[in-house]
Parts: C-alpha cells; structure tokens; sequence
C-alpha cells in the first residue's frame, strides 16, 4: 500500500513537468529543472498521504514543485545580486554551523557511550545540603488527601471520619469506600503539590493561604453535585525552604547538566592535548 502511495502521485509529477535526462551518466527522472539544477524523481520525500484523490495528489505535486522552483529562483537571483563579499561571509557562517553541528552530534554520541548518567541519592542528598538557601519556596505546598463525591453517596458521617484519620484501618476503609463511590480520590501524602493546585479542585476560595495553612487540616466543601474533601498533612508555606524531596528532580537535572560540561570540557581538553603532544596542529 505504501509503495503504491508513494509511486502513484510521483508519477502525476510527470504530468506536470516531463522530461527524461542522463545525471552524472546515468539515466536519472528529471521532475523540475531551473538552470543548471534539477530535482530527480528519487529525491522527492513522501509526502503525499494514503488514499487520496487523484485531484488531490495533483494538487500536492504542482505545490511541492511550485516551491522547490520558487527557492531555485530566488536562491539564483540572491547567488547573481549578493556583493562576493557578503557570500563569502555566508559561506563562513555555514561552515560555522556545520562544524557546531558536527561538534554537537559527536559530543552527544560519546556522553551516550561514556558518560554515567546516573545520579545516586547521596549525591542530591549532599547538593541539597550545600546549597538549599537556592531552594526558596514561592508558591505554598501540601501533602493531601482530596476526594470527591457524588452528593447521592451514602455514609457521608463515615467519609468525614476516615479522610481526617491517621489509623491504617480507617484509611484502608476509606480507599475502598472512594473506589466504588468517589469521582476522584487522588492521595498526595507521599509527594508534594502546590496548594493553588489542590484548591482549583474544589469550589472554595481562601484569601490568606498562609493563614489558613496555620490553622487548618481540613477543606470540606461542596456545589450542587458533588461534595468535596481534604486533608492537608503537611505543608510548607512560601519564602520556606523547598523540601529535599520536592526539588530532587530539578537537583538531579542540575547535577547531570553540569556533569555534561564537565564531560565536554575533559573531552575537548583531551584532544587538544592529544593533537599538542603529537604536533597535531600550529599556530604561527
């Protein structure tokens, strides 16, 4: 089916632009000529998609090779106005990119190959303790349990009594209760959230969030469909310093960025040196 997508719309090509000649002393299919360059047959990507109409594949040849002329010509008319000197200065800024280009593909490889990008615990550990004044807090947040409800669901008494309990049982009761009555029961006391987010859930506006952090454990709330619950565990409040346990994916990214310039930099001053002791290269 693919190769028929494929060989069935560029054939259409031929019916915009026909002509059949000999490239580098083979006999190549010609689609489009503009001076000296020509676009070939097998150099058309696959862009038409399956099961079109033949109006439609048409349609998409005669825009690909609209464009591809376009960019010939124009490239044509800057090549004859452009100063020698300005394409010169083009030239060098290509031969820039592409040996950045080179330099960057090359480098990812070898950090592939040879880096350890592994970053233990002890070493986020150790980070996070030299430098946790950079971890200030500036949203407030919270450990959570929220759920709702349908307001039809029954044993509301005991939904209030297990949600603020710390008791395994009573806990265990709860989750069960939530699986087959709650839309949503989403516990976070194992990570982190930010308050703002765990009060979009609910129809409830808090003025003072630092406030009410200090003075309360519990959000019980509802509309005309649902009822709404939270028990907050823990909580840090802005201008606090972040948990360990909240920044530990920004501390690994942190560690792992600056032990790829490390890599890079050993890697560029190794083959300096290299080329240096085996009289690589001059500077005169």
């Amino acid at each position: 089916m693919n190769q028929m997508k494929y060989i069935i719309p560029i054939s259409l090509l031929f019916l915009i632009v026909s002509c059949d000649t000999k490239v580098s002393g083979k006999e190549e299919e010609v689609v489009a000529r503009v001076g000296n360059h020509v676009l070939l047959k097998n150099e058309i990507p696959d862009i038409f998609p399956e099961e079109l109409t033949e109006a439609d594949s048409v349609q998409i040849a005669q825009n690909y090779l609209k464009g591809w002329v376009k960019m010939e010509l124009l490239q044509g008319k800057a090549e004859a106005n452009l100063t020698e000197d300005l394409q010169q200065k083009i030239e060098e800024k290509l031969s820039r990119t592409r040996a950045s280009l080179l330099i960057y593909e090359y480098e990812q490889i070898l950090m592939d190959q040879r880096m350890d990008a592994s970053i233990s615990g002890e070493e986020i550990e150790a980070y996070y303790t030299a430098n946790s004044e950079k971890f200030i807090l500036d949203k407030n947040i919270v450990k959570a349990l929220y759920i709702k409800l349908p307001a039809s669901a029954p044993n509301i008494d005991r939904v209030k009594k297990w949600y603020k309990s710390d008791k395994d049982e009573e806990l265990l009761e709860l989750e069960s209760y939530c699986y087959q009555y709650a839309n949503k029961f989403d516990d976070f006391g194992e990570s982190w959230i930010y308050f703002d987010d765990l009060i979009k859930k609910m129809p409830f506006e808090i003025n003072n969030q630092e406030r009410f952090l200090r003075y309360n454990k519990q959000i019980e709330t509802n509309d005309s469909l649902y009822l709404y619950f939270a028990h907050i565990s823990e909580y840090k409040i802005r201008s606090d310093i972040s948990p360990p346990d909240f920044v530990m994916t920004q501390i690994r990214s942190i560690l792992l960025n600056e032990r790829k310039i490390n890599f890079i930099e050993e890697l560029e001053n190794n083959i300096y040196n290299d080329a240096l002791s085996n009289n690589g290269f001059v500077i005169y």
